[in-house]
């Protein structure tokens, strides 16, 4: 896109103050001046609003007033309020120039209700119109306007405020996309160790590899600080060596003993495991008839059991029924008395209401009385003074006798008189309207009564139909339970629980008869198991294989002590190649900063290659040295923030420069305040300066 706007004309009628206000802009500089309050700010809210329907401060038309006001400052109805504003659309790489007219009419809505003279604002509409022709949505007017240039850009091409008092990010973020991508390659062209970091990472930025780098080099510093503790704790726990050769014979001897008990154990040993074989098969053969007594128990009582459910059933359904019932009828008599209250509450209030209504034509039959009974207060005529001849100048004897065109007093009694007629017929019209409006009052009250009656008669019968609902239906229910009860009374409750003695079970008894004569053989094998003497002191043995156990563990501690030595050995190989791994990660780590940096220089060469008079900083320095993302305009070495306000006038048209030049587009620039600027910067699109005077009216200059 390649397109240059010029405003021809902004035409306000009747917009904040402005009745008919045409201002003409030229192609240079337009220089539009007064005291304050002559209309200056309004100029720019009208082009401001004629584009995006908001103020020049970005306020929606609801929240600034567009309308006129009068001198005391209510706004003046019935007027419509209008912006329009004739440009040039000039594509300037073909040089092809379209004329474009936008209007945007405020008009009011005016409704007068019924039975009312009197008309309400009933609230606004906004008509569009382009090129003459009008357009039926704002949506359908929106788009015009973006294709001539889109808000967004607009706002930032000509107000040179609005750009240097975004947010940080918001401004970095628009100065990159600016800068354009600036590659790792474009940074590793200058210094082939960058070439060969770039290598080194790969599948991730360099800001992830460097985050990669340093966790690894915190694992390597954290497993450093524990080495020493480690050697430490080793040490502490490695003992004393003691005579091996000693202890080895003392194991040889022990060893010798011990063999010889074992040799002579043998032979009672394995009569002692024939006699504990038979008995513990004998146990096992009672422990299985006793399992098989208790499962022939169990089945007995199942079948007991079934057989009381299936009696029981009647009276359980029955039962079960009855709670349904129940519960039913609780249900109905909630519902009975929720809906019976609600058509009670309904009586009272429609009665209240009728009571209200009665007492209204009461009080209005009292007021129709005491208009119908005022009389109109006759005037006597009081002449100003005595009524003299305008002949013979002496006091008239018979004022009925001279002529209308011969005394003017006569005349003034006879205007009293006519003015009292017509008084007299004014007094009593009105009284006539008074009394009809109240008629028709009545009527309304009469007729708003009548209809109470009719609801109370309504609800009335539905509170009789609801009571005898309610009647029937406890007649119903009391049949069911009655019905019910009698099932549960014809069918008495069995036990589930039955208990059966098993000397009843012929199964049971034949398995006891068994279990009884293996018990009568089981103290015989059992005593046969017992009586074999073991034939070595067992007390010997312990002693020995304790003293054994003494010897083996005293010379494991060879193991414990040679193996601790070689874990001191590789803990020192391990601090040592940790040593080395850390400092290659700290030597990568600088090269990855100085990239860093070099990659910073180059988005803050690149951006501030676009500006002129303007210079941002693209980062700020921590206390620890590095370096964060950050955007903070400067002009001549001052921050934007603390330059005067010409400074900073000059510094947003020399931005304005740049993003024209950028999106190939310009724009009229309106300057507010423009009073505190000797000279402006040069600019490629209109320039339109406000600025406050001596002047009492508006004045428009070009140059």
């Amino acid at each position: 896109m390649s397109k240059q706007l010029r405003i021809k004309s902004l035409t306000l009628v009747n917009f904040k103050g402005m009745r008919n206000v045409t201002v003409d802009f030229g192609d240079g500089v337009t220089a539009i001046s007064g005291r304050n309050g002559t209309g200056k700010t309004t100029i720019a809210d009208g082009f401001a609003w004629l584009l995006w329907g908001k103020d020049s401060e970005g306020n929606s038309d609801t929240k600034f007033g567009i309308k006129t006001n009068d001198e005391n400052g209510n706004y003046i109805p019935d007027l419509e309020h209008e912006v329009s504003g004739s440009f040039d659309a000039i594509d300037t790489e073909t040089g092809e120039t379209a004329a474009v007219e936008l209007r945007r009419v405020y008009v009011e809505e005016w409704q007068t209700p019924k039975r009312s003279t009197e008309r309400i604002l009933k609230g606004h509409h906004t008509d569009y119109f382009y090129n003459g022709v009008p357009l039926k949505t704002k949506t359908e007017y929106d788009a015009k306007v973006a294709a001539l240039i889109p808000e967004d850009l607009f706002k930032v091409i000509t107000d040179p405020y609005y750009f240097l008092t975004l947010h940080w990010k918001a401004q970095r973020e628009y100065l990159l996309r600016m800068a354009g991508t600036i590659s790792d390659s474009d940074i590793a062209a200058n210094r082939a160790e960058f070439a060969e970091l770039l290598r080194r990472v790969t599948g991730k930025s360099m800001e992830e590899y460097k985050k990669e780098i340093a966790a690894r080099r915190a694992k390597i510093e954290a497993q450093l600080e524990k080495i020493p503790t480690r050697k430490d704790e080793v040490t502490r726990n490695t003992p004393v060596a003691p005579d091996y050769a000693a202890l080895e014979a003392e194991k040889t001897q022990i060893q010798a003993d011990l063999a010889d008990i074992d040799a002579a154990a043998t032979s009672a040993a394995e009569a002692n495991r024939v006699a504990y074989e038979r008995a513990a098969r004998i146990q096992g053969e009672i422990n299985a008839k006793r399992t098989a007594q208790n499962q022939a128990l169990y089945n007995a009582k199942e079948a007991a059991r079934k057989a009381a459910y299936e009696a029981n059933r009647a009276a359980d359904d029955a039962a079960r029924d009855l709670a349904q019932v129940e519960q039913s009828e609780a249900n109905e008599t909630n519902y009975y008395n929720r809906e019976k209250a609600v058509i009670t509450a309904s009586i009272a209030t429609e009665k209240r209401r009728k009571e209200e209504a009665e007492r209204e034509v009461a009080a209005l039959r009292t007021r129709w009385d005491a208009v119908n009974n005022e009389q109109f207060q006759e005037k006597t005529y009081q002449a100003a003074g005595p009524l003299l001849c305008p002949i013979f100048g002496h006091q008239c004897a018979d004022p009925s006798a001279v002529s209308r065109h011969q005394c003017d007093a006569v005349a003034a009694a006879e205007a009293f008189k006519k003015r009292q007629d017509d008084e007299r017929a004014a007094f009593y019209a009105n009284q006539t309207a008074r009394l009809d409006a109240m008629d028709v009052e009545g009527q309304e009250l009469n007729k708003r009564i009548a209809q109470h009656d009719a609801e109370i008669a309504r609800l009335t019968q539905d509170a009789a139909t609801l009571d005898t609902k309610h009647a029937q239906a406890v007649q119903d229910y009391a049949a069911k339970k009655e019905a019910l009860k009698k099932v549960i009374a014809d069918n008495p409750r069995v036990s589930t629980d039955p208990q059966i003695a098993p000397q009843t079970l012929p199964g049971w008894v034949a398995l006891q008869q068994e279990i009884d004569r293996l018990t009568a053989e089981l103290p015989a094998a059992t005593a046969s198991a017992y009586g074999i003497e073991t034939a070595y002191p067992s007390a010997k043995k312990t002693q020995l294989n304790a003293r054994l156990s003494e010897i083996d563990q005293k010379l494991g501690l060879r193991s414990t002590i040679e193996a601790n030595e070689r874990r001191i050995v590789e803990l020192d190989k391990e601090a040592a190649t940790l040593a080395q791994e850390k400092a290659g990660l700290q030597i990568e780590e600088d090269l990855i900063d100085d990239f860093v940096k070099d990659r910073m220089a180059e988005v803050e060469r690149r951006v501030n290659g676009l500006f002129d008079g303007v210079e941002f900083r693209m980062y700020k320095n921590l206390v620890n040295g590095e370096k964060e993302p950050d955007c903070v305009a400067y002009i001549g070495g001052v921050r934007y923030q603390d330059k005067n306000h010409a400074g900073q006038i000059n510094a947003g048209l020399a931005v304005i420069n740049a993003l024209c030049a950028f999106h190939g587009v310009t724009a009229p620039i309106f300057v507010d305040n423009a009073e505190s600027v000797n000279t402006f910067i040069p600019v490629n699109s209109q320039l339109i300066t406000l600025s406050v005077s001596t002047e009492d009216s508006l004045q428009v200059n070009h140059y």
